[in-house]
């Protein structure tokens, strides 16, 4: 018969193996995931937000589309004097 310490020994040896190998894949995976979704992701805003003026896209969109957007001054003017309250000429 086996004795209790060979399979005490054997059940933690086979345990301590199963905590190192799901450390290590979650260790990996992590580093996979940041390195691979979301620094690449990261850089691409970086260089995106570098040079991005929101002023003239907002200039852009008014001027190319009327009624596109109601925070465009000229959709505002025309909601105010809807309700009846003075506008400083644009």
């Amino acid at each position: 018969m086996v004795a209790a310490s060979a399979t005490r020994n054997m059940l933690h040896q086979y345990g301590r193996r199963a905590i190192g190998v799901s450390l290590v894949a979650a260790v990996g995976s992590t580093a996979a995931f940041f390195f691979g979704y979301v620094q690449p992701r990261h850089e691409k805003y970086e260089r995106f937000f570098a040079n991005y003026d929101p002023y003239t896209r907002m200039k852009e969109i008014c001027a190319a589309n009327k009624g596109y957007m109601h925070t465009c001054p000229q959709e505002l003017a025309k909601l105010y004097e809807e309700k009846g309250k003075t506008v400083a000429d644009l």
